[in-house]
């Protein structure tokens, strides 16, 4: 994973999170709150998820996480060898496991 990824898979869980706060706020508090001066509003909770929803998607389709990009995801030709499989490669012989 190259520094892009990591940076856009970061930012999708940093707005995961706040996504995650917001929806527990707004089970918490009601949608309309009364302000000391008597002022009835909305509640900023709704706005917020919402937004944090709208970036989630932003970035799940950068990850290729939603649909419409998975499909446009290449499959990377497969080697003989599994990741798995030990020793028959050349460069095993210097990467020998501990025993």
């Amino acid at each position: 994973m190259g520094d892009n990824d990591r940076a856009v898979l970061a930012a999708y869980c940093q707005a995961y999170g706040r996504w995650v706060e917001a929806e527990r706020k707004l089970a918490e508090t009601p949608l309309l709150i009364t302000l000391p001066s008597g002022y009835i509003q909305q509640s900023p909770w709704p706005a917020i998820a919402t937004k944090q929803l709208e970036i989630m998607h932003k970035y799940a389709a950068e990850l290729g996480l939603s649909p419409v990009s998975r499909s446009r995801v290449t499959k990377l030709r497969s080697h003989e060898q599994k990741p798995w499989e030990f020793g028959t490669r050349p460069a095993d012989a210097y990467l020998k496991p501990r025993s």
